[in-house]
């Protein structure tokens, strides 16, 4: 999706070759939570974006950040990997706002990594999904993010999992989703539509280039469609 990122760095009136073609940042409208079972049409459009980044190569470990907070990151990513599971995949949420729909004994992810626990799985529609709860506040964190046991750990998550996703404090706030990205294949950059400046978004991007992570995209939250409900069969636009 680097396209996008350059139209970030043009000042007005600098003339630029025109760009490649490459995929546009994926257009998430507000939807309905999905069910066990369920792949919601915006969730399956994401899958199919992720699978176009990844240039042949399976992204399978990915970071989800917001710039400043208030994108909807959580959301997106919980919702997404219950998308996921619905397909029939075996996916592993690393959730940075509690277990969610696993349940109160879900582990926490300092312990599943000191102890190498092993991870109970819960049913979702045909496919699996497990749910570990990162630690909100550390002041040491980067000795668990840094440590050579969390990227032991990440890697043998990742030769288990079909996915792992993991929601990451915002990345203008936090160095989680830095650390955290460059043991996987990519952080994926959360924008919410009319809220998220362009220079936030410029910097969020900056601070993973120069740390060498892999930006893999950007997910645009929360757009609207301007089209009346009513007039949308006839343009032929949901």
């Amino acid at each position: 999706m680097s396209a996008y990122f350059e139209s970030l760095n043009r000042r007005e009136g600098a003339s630029a070759p025109a760009p490649e073609a490459a995929p546009r940042p994926v257009r998430m409208r507000p939807v309905r939570r999905p069910v066990p079972g369920e792949m919601p049409r915006e969730y399956r459009g994401l899958r199919e974006k992720l699978l176009v980044a990844g240039g042949g190569k399976p992204l399978k470990t990915l970071v989800f950040a917001g710039c400043e907070g208030g994108e909807g990151g959580s959301e997106v990513v919980r919702d997404f990997a219950g998308a996921l599971a619905s397909s029939g995949l075996n996916v592993l949420l690393v959730d940075s706002e509690g277990p969610a729909d696993a349940g109160e004994n879900a582990p926490d992810l300092e312990e599943a990594v000191s102890r190498r626990r092993t991870l109970s799985a819960s049913s979702w529609g045909k496919g699996k999904l497990t749910v570990v709860q990162s630690p909100a506040a550390r002041a040491d964190k980067e000795r668990l993010f840094g440590s050579p046991e969390f990227a032991s750990w990440l890697d043998v998550q990742h030769g288990t999992y079909d996915y792992v996703l993991l929601d990451a404090p915002p990345l203008l706030q936090s160095a989680d989703a830095t650390l955290m990205g460059r043991l996987c294949d990519g952080v994926v950059i959360m924008v919410q539509a009319e809220v998220t400046s362009r220079q936030a978004l410029a910097e969020a991007r900056e601070q993973l280039e120069r740390a060498g992570v892999n930006v893999v995209g950007v997910v645009l939250n929360g757009v609207r469609n301007p089209v009346p409900k009513l007039l949308r069969p006839y343009l032929n636009v949901d």
